[in-house]
Parts: C-alpha cells; structure tokens; sequence
C-alpha cells in the first residue's frame, strides 16, 4: 500500500528537520489516548448534572480544555508518527505491513476526523444549542472509540510485531 500523498508531504517536511520527531512518538500517543477519554467523561458528566439554571459547569468547562488539549495532542501523535513511519514500515514481516498500514490510514482518517470535529466544536460553542451540543459529544464518543481501536492496533505492533524497538548488540 505504501504511503499517501498526504503524508508523504508531511514526511517531506519532517524530514528535512534536524529533530527526529517519531522518537516522540510513544510518549505523545499516551496523551493523545488519554485526554480525549478523560474529556468525553468529563462532557457527559456535564451533561448529566447540568439544570436548567445552570448551562456552564466546571465540568463542562473543563471537558473544553481537555478537548482541545486532546486534539493537539492527536495532532502531534500524527505528526510524529509519520517520521519515521517509512523506515519503520520497511523493517517489519508482511503481516506487520498490512497492520502497519491500517494503522497508518486509521491515524490519517482519526487526525482528519478530529480536525473535523474540532471545526463542530467551535460552531456549538457559538450556537449554544443543546441540540449541536449533543450532536458533538456523540460524534466525540465515536471517535474516542475509534481511537481506542487505533491504540489497540498500535500496541500489536508493538508487541507482537516489534515495531519500532530496538534491540542490543551484546
């Protein structure tokens, strides 16, 4: 399958950087897996102790926050994913390929998808309306689940097909 044109262009930039951004890769994903979970808890939560009086909880508030703290994270997830994604791929068994590359088109459609989703965001911010509101967290739910399959898929290439480790001479 290979890469995509849209990646190949990031990977273009990226590699022409003097910084290797895909070693920071494990340690963004962490972020990028968690803050959407804790944010979506935090929105449904909002929504359950929100009345009538009282439209603007901490709660929702703070699912704000970890919202779009949760998409920059996924953003940088995607960015440093793509650095050192063609040599990573080239190092791994067929079968590790084909997963690879399912990985890698699930990250392109989850980092479109919450750039997506971030631009709804911002509407139902303006709107105000329980309706959009509503429509996002269910949206947001979806996506955090997609995001969970992506991090499993993640995890059996690393631990089943040893993607990205690095082994010892001695």
């Amino acid at each position: 399958m290979g890469i995509s044109r849209m990646d190949q262009a990031v990977y273009n930039v990226l590699n022409a950087s003097p910084i290797d951004l895909g070693y920071y890769h494990p340690y963004i994903v962490d972020f990028a897996v968690v803050l959407p979970v804790v944010a979506i808890f935090f929105h449904f939560v909002s929504i359950l102790v929100a009345g009538k009086d009282n439209k603007d909880t901490d709660f929702f508030k703070a699912a704000n926050i970890l919202f779009f703290g949760s998409v920059i994270a996924i953003i940088l997830a995607y960015i440093t994913g793509i650095d050192g994604s063609v040599e990573m791929r080239e190092s791994l068994s067929r079968e590790g390929r084909q997963l690879f590359d399912a990985h890698a088109a699930l990250g392109r459609y989850l980092f479109l998808g919450f750039f997506l989703l971030l631009l709804i965001k911002l509407i139902s911010l303006v709107v105000k309306k329980e309706a959009v509101r509503y429509l996002v967290g269910t949206l947001f739910f979806i996506a955090v689940l997609v995001l969970l399959y992506q991090n499993t898929l993640g995890n059996s290439l690393v631990f089943d097909y040893a993607a990205g480790v690095v082994t010892s001479p001695y």
